[in-house]
């Protein structure tokens, strides 16, 4: 790693610049408050920032400590107590995770430190890293996408470069102090949110601008693969005041109440009427259903690896059937079920 220069005054500059800044400038968050210095308060927090934004995590933060203040309070927690309070924060993966690891965290007691914590389900090096550097500092190179971003630009990287990961991870290891990581960690992600922005960072008052090779120009991004479209029914059956409703078993949603969905398909544009009347004909045939259907609208979603555009149809029945796999909850029941931001569009589309 000769061609990067770290020396020891590089480093030392670095760490010194960084923290200088951070405690004048970091920013007030609840989970830097003294009383959620613990492992359990810790995680949660950790956890919900994954791919999230933090003026988007706070409130949820707040909310779920309320209902949970301590871990012994969590390991009373039901999934769908759980699923519920998640609603509205998107991956509910990271959900379905918190409470598988906290039935292990019941039966085992388990160290904090980033080899211990990569056990439990839903964490993996970079939260072990965090929560290890933040609660015990650990001297562990904490990765994600912000000081991804801080250490390519200071370090002039190219993304599209095979070696990019290594690289990083050799130049975050390097960086890395022996003493106070936690709080480095921290003044990194801060930096990268206040300063070192993906769009129009501000040099002119970024503390280790004198490091930085690249002034600031615009990162050199890996190149955007084409995010496929997918279409599926939402099928909006309806008994006087009850709605047939299904605890999907589908990864993405899985756990989560929703109306009855067909399949995801990647269908062209051009095909979709196709698409959707050959799936309302199949889904009525399958469960014998003879009235008619009306098309209500359609909405779109956007998953991680994919988008999905649903199309909704409503069904009035005469009678109430019994499906399996289905139940029929009226509105106020509805609410009170953990339900998906996609749920919520529909339900709103067909008010």
């Amino acid at each position: 790693m000769k061609e990067y220069h770290i020396d020891n005054k590089f480093k030392s500059s670095w760490k010194k610049k960084i923290l200088s800044w951070y405690f004048v400038n970091k920013r007030d968050l609840p989970w830097r408050n003294k009383e959620n210095q613990n492992f359990y308060r810790i995680w949660i927090s950790e956890v919900m920032l994954q791919q999230t934004k933090v003026t988007t995590v706070i409130p949820f933060f707040k909310k779920f400590i309320k209902k949970w203040p301590t871990l012994d309070d969590f390991f009373n927690a039901k999934l769908e107590e759980i699923l519920k309070l998640w609603e509205g924060l998107g991956y509910y993966k990271r959900a379905q995770n918190l409470f598988r690891a906290k039935e292990l965290l019941r039966k085992k007691k388990i160290n904090i430190s980033s080899h211990s914590l990569k056990k439990l389900p839903g964490i993996g090096e970079y939260i072990s890293c965090s929560i290890s550097a933040i609660l015990k500092d650990e001297a562990c190179a904490v990765i994600d996408g912000n000081i991804r971003r801080i250490l390519s630009r200071v370090f002039d990287l190219n993304m599209n470069n095979k070696k990019f990961n290594s690289q990083i991870k050799e130049i975050a290891t390097q960086l890395t102090p022996k003493n106070n990581n936690g709080t480095y960690c921290q003044s990194l992600m801060d930096l990268a949110n206040l300063i070192c922005r993906p769009k129009n960072p501000k040099c002119i008052i970024c503390p280790i601008s004198f490091l930085c090779k690249s002034n600031g120009k615009e990162i050199k991004k890996k190149k955007k693969q084409q995010i496929p479209i997918k279409l599926t029914v939402a099928f909006v059956v309806r008994f006087e005041n009850y709605f047939l409703i299904e605890k999907t078993k589908e990864n993405l949603l899985q756990n989560l109440f929703t109306f009855p969905l067909s399949e995801f398909r990647k269908v062209e544009e051009k095909d979709s009427k196709d698409f959707l009347i050959k799936s309302v004909s199949s889904w009525m045939n399958k469960y014998d259903i003879k009235t008619t259907y009306a098309y209500v609208g359609e909405v779109t979603h956007k998953f991680s690896h994919f988008h999905l555009k649903v199309l909704i149809v409503k069904i009035i029945l005469p009678c109430k059937l019994y499906f399996n796999n289905f139940e029929w909850l009226t509105l106020k029941k509805l609410n009170q079920k953990p339900v998906s931001s996609m749920m919520m569009k529909i339900k709103n589309k067909v008010k």
